[in-house]
């Protein structure tokens, strides 16, 4: 069985470790979204990869929602000294993962090979880890101001208080691994990831949405718990940019909303089960609605899986 998981940071670090030990070793290919992917200080960061990468390895940090446990910000504190303007927070170990990527970047490697180098040397073990493309796909958002801004300056600089008119993935070239790793694959998983800033982004580079039809199980996990409270701070403020965009589109931030936007991609959608009661409006979709406490990662993994055995 070989399962492929689309998944954007929060998401993917959330859910792919799980996922990994319940299908087994060698079994699960990441494909990454590289959409929130910045230019910090001459280096290139990629979020959404590098926080899977440190969940795959033990090492992300859980609470906070991004970066390494343990961090130390010696930097960050010491450009602010000199009156850098800082608006996105780089810990000292991060800082030591972008710059290597930046020399194996300039040797005139890909993102991929990259990507499967730094990896492997965190420590990463029973899962592939593929960026959704190997070159800049920045999406970026269109305010109700007027303004255009990247990912990351909406969502850190401006704390995703603007209001969005709309989000505007860039698309272009997939990344030939990727598409090969969906070639590949028994089963697809949408991650519990923004559908609009993390799987929007992926399904808009070239081939991907197509790559993905054509796998046999395609199946989705809802990204919003709607009778549950956010367990921090930092859940909170992703789930209000997740609001923020999603009503941008037209779309309520509940299970079924989410559904509605997966319905001719996937076949089974998986919620939590404190919003059962959006059960009945996720089948008149077409959709099987499945149950489970997504908030428990170890519970989602064994309900996936046992759905993409019986799929």
């Amino acid at each position: 069985m070989h399962v492929v998981l689309l998944a954007g940071g929060l998401g993917g670090a959330r859910l792919a470790p799980a996922l990994a030990r319940e299908i087994g070793p060698g079994s699960l290919d990441v494909i990454a979204n590289v959409g929130d992917d910045l230019e910090w200080m001459g280096l290139k960061v990629c979020p959404d990869l590098d926080s899977i990468a440190y969940a795959l390895a033990g090492l992300w940090d859980g609470v906070r929602g991004w970066g390494r446990r343990g961090e130390t910000f010696a930097v960050r504190d010491g450009l602010r000294g000199l009156g850098a303007a800082v608006w996105f927070g780089i810990g000292d170990r991060d800082l030591a993962l972008h710059l290597e990527r930046a020399r194996m970047l300039g040797e005139g490697r890909s993102l991929t090979e990259v990507t499967a180098d730094l990896a492997r040397r965190l420590g990463v073990r029973g899962a592939g880890l593929l960026p959704a493309s190997d070159r800049p796909s920045p999406t970026r958002l269109r305010l109700a101001d007027g303004r255009r801004l990247d990912f990351q300056e909406w969502y850190v600089r401006e704390h995703a208080q603007p209001v969005v008119a709309e989000t505007v993935p860039a698309g272009g070239a997939a990344a030939e691994a990727a598409l090969g790793a969906l070639a590949r694959a028994d089963a697809v998983v949408l991650a519990p990831s923004n559908p609009l800033t993390s799987i929007g982004p992926i399904l808009a580079l070239d081939g991907m949405e197509a790559a993905m039809r054509r796998v046999p199980r395609r199946l989705a996990v809802s990204p919003v718990v709607c009778a549950r409270p956010s367990a921090s701070a930092s859940i909170e403020h992703h789930a209000r940019a997740r609001r923020r965009v999603l009503e941008a589109a037209g779309l309520a931030d509940r299970p079924a909303s989410i559904a509605v936007r997966y319905r001719n991609l996937v076949d089974a959608f998986v919620l939590d089960e404190s919003d059962a009661g959006e059960v009945e409006a996720i089948a008149r979709l077409g959709l099987r609605a499945v149950t489970a406490d997504i908030l428990d990662e170890s519970r989602l993994a064994g309900a996936l899986g046992a759905l993409i055995g019986r799929t």
